[in-house]
């Protein structure tokens, strides 16, 4: 397995590596993690939705075609499979999201200590 496996998120609000798809049938993977160059060297964690969402037993290849990097919170990231109802909710870790914060100067380190 590679160094850092791809991580598929699906349409039932999972996110997991390949070799673990099989345990979720009834899902679709709508993306998936990407680190991706924000200003310069530093990366940011995204999901990287797909074009199109695809069953569980199909892996997208290595560079599916994406439609959006989705940073921060995202609501309503609908299941693109037919017939399929599902939406989930995209979230960003508290942590990484307030060093971003804190990089744009929207959050200060003590306000970073004192929400945690």
């Amino acid at each position: 397995m590679p160094a850092n496996p791809r991580r598929f998120f699906l349409c039932t609000g999972e996110c997991v590596t390949a070799d673990k798809l099989a345990q979720y049938p009834e899902s679709h993977i709508i993306g998936e993690l990407r680190y991706i160059a924000d200003e310069g060297s530093n990366k940011v964690t995204a999901l990287a939705r797909y074009d199109v969402s695809v069953g569980v037993d199909h892996v997208p290849p290595s560079l599916p075609k994406i439609d959006v990097y989705i940073i921060g919170d995202a609501r309503r990231i609908k299941c693109r499979v037919e017939g399929c109802e599902n939406t989930q909710r995209w979230e960003i870790g508290k942590a990484r999201f307030l060093q971003l914060m804190k990089r744009y100067g929207v959050v200060t380190m003590e306000q970073m200590y004192n929400s945690t």
